[in-house]
């Protein structure tokens, strides 16, 4: 079960779905976080690959609170 949903203008981000990056010669990897980097939300993906998205287009951030 993911513990985010990020839902932008274009569509959503949930952690655990894969995403191809062709450009960079990368087979398909799992989101395992995000974090906030100035006007940016960075999404981190498996091998070190990671996505900036200007904040300006995050229309919310779904989360569940981890539980120890």
């Amino acid at each position: 079960m993911a513990s985010f949903v990020i839902v932008t203008e274009d569509g959503s981000y949930r952690e655990g779905r894969e995403a191809s990056f062709p450009e960079l010669n990368v087979d398909p990897v799992r989101l395992e976080s995000y974090s906030h980097e100035g006007d940016y939300v960075v999404l981190h993906y498996e091998g070190g690959i990671k996505k900036a998205i200007p904040e300006c287009r995050v229309q919310h951030i779904a989360y569940r609170k981890q539980v120890a």
